[in-house]
């Protein structure tokens, strides 16, 4: 069920944000007040530390310097426009000089897709001093050591390329890659070493040279991760030994040495220009024999370190990376919170950051890994013009965004566990009366239309295996994350435009036709006739039908494994962890045996598997260590993150008390949730999936290892039952919340529609919408009784298009939404752009169904939310070709409002246009089409 389609190295997985139950704490400052606290010569100190953290409105590059008293300051905030996402995601390294960091970035959804984790990640190097953006044109992994950076201005880049790994350099100084290169197998952790690439290479660190042939500098017991580079020729790094983590260094000559070994988690090396930090409580104990340039620092092993070690960070985050992220505004970004110690005094402190939103020169302009290789194929057009209908006429999914009758309902996370409770027991079948939520929808049941189906050997779905799966998928939205709770608009998509994160292409080829809170993919292409259109249009508008449907996916991925004998655990249904083989064939498939060659692989594929080097080595239990965990969900697989959410809920704020609560029920655990994780090489069997983590695998033509996977082509594939726990003491069960009996919970939407005119009654008012367009929520009719007007017009579109591989496309639909509000209960919003950018240029006119003679004032209104551009400029035509123009701000301070756009003399059938091309278009602006009247200064207007 795809959505598609570091500092120096990577954070460990236990960096910790607050619990959800823990009280909001006080306000505190972006920068250190008692400067006594600082060490001596602070004010000339070099020392600077850089983190990130991300949401809605992009991934923020945060900077902190000594000399300024650690104030912080956003140096970046990298997104990509168009992209529609709740959260971005990456991580980041320092060039030695401290003056550059290097950044990968991506929506949150990436990590659901192997392609997308992959080859989806952007690339860029911010520089430090004046903040300037340079966007590399490749798109990378977003593997928890990418990027890596060396001692120097160097960083390495990587990303699967065939059986191989592609490596490329980047020099930081210039902002451009140069070099590219192919290595046989799969590298992990590289960095610049001297002249070469240094990496892990199955049970090795191997270097690369500059035509990208590798040699061995050490042979180790296991995998090696967190390689970084000291000031004098050496390469410090680590290696799980069993249940312990080994710190070494090997220098370029190949003199390899054990410094000190701890706990797995309980040991990091970082690093920065040469120095080299070990991290940990127990570092000093552990590792005694320093090399030059090394450091222990007793901080949490999890501690990102500043660049002379002055300052290390314990927890980073924003408060909503686990809180089903609902889209903010374009130009807020919630505040940052940042615990830090001092080292040197152990004395802890705290700030708040409040991240910047640039403009396009500072991290919002398109990636020009975006620019080119992306092509469309033509999908034969329906009836409608697809360069006037708000529709997609030529699109390969089944069900089109941007129809004002199938809207999808955004649910609250009660409403989503509801429904999620009552699927589970096969009883969702609340009735959804004929026109529910103002779709042309007959009467049905959620399950009536998508009955469970029972799984073989018997039992049925833990309420929270299903609810983990939603948090995953989709953080438990429906509709697009514009969309606040008990609002409509379009179903939340991750690909439907094929574009890989572009807003100026359109692959429909390539488009992944993943609906609404399940995702669901299978049966949603257009041409796929497993759905009913019936059934297809139920998965968009109802979130009820779509956790339905969803469900049906994961009983039949169980039912798949079981006829296989893949059961784990013995393979009782009611415990959390046994559906760890679903989830990973939930994912990313189930590679059936061939009909031909029996000794063909076969099973679940090598990507979810926990032994890939993808992931880091020492990583704890998803979110076991604290919320911190979801700013970085690409250190985890997907099972693990199932059951991680599983285990410890999504946030929610309770509007009552403002607290952080949990969003939904967890699951009971005896023993603790960590205790009935598997061990990380739970599904390597040389004699199952031809994987050893011990073994190195001689690739042909090569004397390197390639990883744990001993196969060329990484079809290390898992295909036998495993058991590695006793479930009866250690493992989770469900817990419900809700009966079957419960009636479906209500919800409040925040930004109600306006549904009376406060127009006086000559007003003639043309709507966004037809009057055959019905506003509902859910079964509702919040406008009975109180719509007095009737809309006497049109509103039209044209839509910037584009030629791409021979066809007309129309990428200006891609960043086109709808929303459920404003006046009468719809309108339509874009963001602005300069006019050059053609493609993207959406244009709206309405115009009455008659003729008007005489003065008349002409009203817009405009919508509470998701209106803000201050440069609305309305050409009004007279109705004899004279045209006037009024330019004003849409910013109404978050009310439902009339605007006057002035009265005028007209002559004729008048017309109003508003585009979104305007000269400080940046694409983060918002602006939004709404309905507009006129309105006789005397009498009534002349029809005819």
């Amino acid at each position: 069920m795809s959505m598609v389609s570091l500092a120096l190295i990577a954070p460990l997985a236990s960096a910790a944000l607050t619990d959800p139950a823990d009280p909001t704490p006080a306000p505190t400052a972006d920068h250190i007040t008692d400067t006594s606290r600082l060490p001596s010569g602070w004010q000339k100190s070099g020392d600077r530390i850089v983190t990130y953290d991300g949401d809605g409105t992009g991934l923020h590059v945060l900077v902190a310097d000594a000399a300024d008293a650690y104030k912080w300051h956003t140096a970046a905030t990298l997104s990509e426009p168009g992209v529609d996402t709740d959260q971005w995601i990456g991580q980041t390294c320092v060039t030695g000089s401290g003056d550059r960091a290097v950044v990968v970035y991506a929506p949150r959804q990436a990590v659901n897709d192997q392609q997308g984790f992959q080859q989806g990640a952007f690339a860029a190097v911010v520089d430090l001093a004046d903040d300037r953006v340079t966007k590399l044109p490749e798109l990378v992994s977003l593997a928890y050591f990418n990027p890596g950076c060396g001692s120097g201005e160097q960083a390495v880049l990587t990303r699967p390329q065939g059986a191989g790994t592609q490596l490329l350099t980047v020099d930081a100084a210039k902002g451009e890659l140069v070099r590219q290169q192919t290595v046989a197998g799969q590298l992990t952790s590289a960095v610049p070493f001297g002249n070469e690439i240094a990496a892990a290479l199955g049970d090795s660190v191997v270097s690369v040279d500059a035509k990208g042939a590798t040699s061995t500098l050490a042979r180790t017991g296991g995998t090696p991760f967190r390689l970084v580079p000291d000031a004098h020729s050496g390469l410090a790094y680590q290696v799980p030994a069993g249940k312990k983590v080994q710190v070494r260094r090997v220098t370029s000559a190949g003199s390899d040495r054990l410094l000190g070994s701890g706990a797995l988690g309980a040991l990091a090396v970082h690093g920065s220009g040469g120095r080299v930090f070990v991290t940990g409580r127990d570092a000093e104990d552990a590792v005694r024999t320093l090399p030059k340039s090394w450091r222990t620092l007793d901080v949490p092993a999890s501690a990102e370190v500043s660049t002379t070690g002055a300052l290390a960070l314990t927890s980073v985050g924003n408060g909503t990376e686990a809180a089903g992220g609902r889209k903010a505004a374009a130009d807020i970004a919630p505040p940052v919170g940042i615990g830090a110690v001092l080292p040197d005094s152990d004395s802890t402190v705290d700030f708040t950051v409040k991240p910047k939103i640039f403009r396009k020169s500072q991290g919002a302009e398109q990636s020009p890994a975006l620019s080119d290789g992306v092509h469309t194929d033509s999908v034969t057009p329906g009836d409608d013009d697809p360069s006037t209908s708000t529709t997609d006429p030529d699109r390969a999914c089944a069900v089109t965004r941007n129809d004002p009758k199938l809207q999808s309902l955004q649910p609250s996370t009660a409403q989503a566990e509801w429904a999620t409770d009552l699927a589970v027991q096969g009883k969702l079948d609340v009735r959804r009366r004929s026109g529910w939520n103002g779709s042309e929808l007959p009467s049905y049941t959620p399950q009536g239309l998508f009955p469970s189906t029972p799984l073989k050997g018997g039992g049925r779905v833990p309420a929270q295996i299903m609810l983990g799966v939603l948090s995953q998928e989709s953080n438990l939205l429906q509709a697009s994350s514009r969309a606040a709770a008990g609002e409509s608009g379009n179903f939340i998509q991750g690909g439907y435009y094929g574009n890989a994160g572009s807003v100026h292409t359109v692959n429909w080829a390539a488009a992944d036709c993943g609906y609404g809170i399940a995702q669901v993919t299978s049966g949603m292409a257009k041409a796929d006739t497993t759905y009913t259109a019936e059934q297809q249009q139920a998965i968009t508008v109802d979130y009820a039908a779509n956790i339905a449907a969803g469900l049906q996916i994961l009983q039949d991925k169980w039912n798949q494994l079981y006829d296989k004998g893949l059961l784990v655990n013995g393979g009782d249904p009611k415990y959390l962890e046994n559906w760890w083989l679903a989830l990973w064939a939930y994912n990313s498939g189930f590679n059936l045996p061939g009909s031909t060659d029996a000794t063909a692989p076969w099973g679940l594929g090598w990507f979810n598997n926990p032994a890939n080097g993808l992931y880091p080595a020492d990583r704890k239990m998803f979110l076991s260590s604290g919320y911190g965990d979801a700013r970085n969900p690409n250190l985890w697989t997907y099972p693990e993150r199932v059951l991680g959410w599983a285990a410890y809920s999504q946030q929610k704020t309770d509007p009552a008390t403002g607290a952080t609560v949990r969003a939904f029920t967890v699951g009971d655990w005896l023993a603790g949730a960590p205790a009935a994780e598997p061990a990380h090489d739970t599904f390597c069997e040389p004699a199952v999936n031809d994987c050893d983590i011990t073994k190195p695998h001689k690739v042909e033509g090569s004397t390197q290892p390639v990883g744990p996977c001993q196969r060329d082509d990484f079809k290390c594939w898992w295909h036998q039952p495993v058991s590695w726990t006793d479930c009866t003491a250690t493992c989770g069960t469900e817990v419900l919340k809700y009966a079957v009996t419960d009636p479906e919970p209500k919800v409040a939407a925040p930004h109600p529609a306006a549904c009376t005119s406060t127009l006086p009654a000559n007003a003639l008012i043309v709507d966004d919408v037809p009057n055959t367009v019905k506003f509902r929520v859910g079964s509702a009719n919040p406008c009975a009784g109180e719509r007095n007007w009737t809309s006497r017009g049109t509103l039209t579109f044209a839509f910037g298009s584009a030629q791409q591989n021979g066809a007309t496309v129309y990428p200006s639909k891609i960043d086109f939404h709808q929303l459920g509000a404003g006046f009468g209960g719809h309108f339509w919003l874009t963001h602005t752009r300069v006019p050059s950018y053609t493609d993207s240029v959406v244009t709206g006119t309405w115009t009455p169904d008659r003729k008007l003679g005489g003065r008349a004032e002409v009203m817009v209104h405009l919508p509470d939310h998701e209106a803000n551009t201050p440069s609305a400029k309305y050409r009004i035509d007279l109705g004899d070709g004279t045209v006037v123009e009024k330019t004003i701000s849409q910013d109404t301070g978050g009310k439902n409002s009339w605007v006057s756009l002035g009265s005028y003399e007209f002559k004729g059938t008048p017309s109003v246009s508003l585009s979104s091309a305007t000269a400080d278009g940046t694409g983060d602006a918002s602006i939004a089409w709404d309905a507009l009247a006129f309105v006789p200064v005397k009498g009534v207007p002349a029809g005819s």
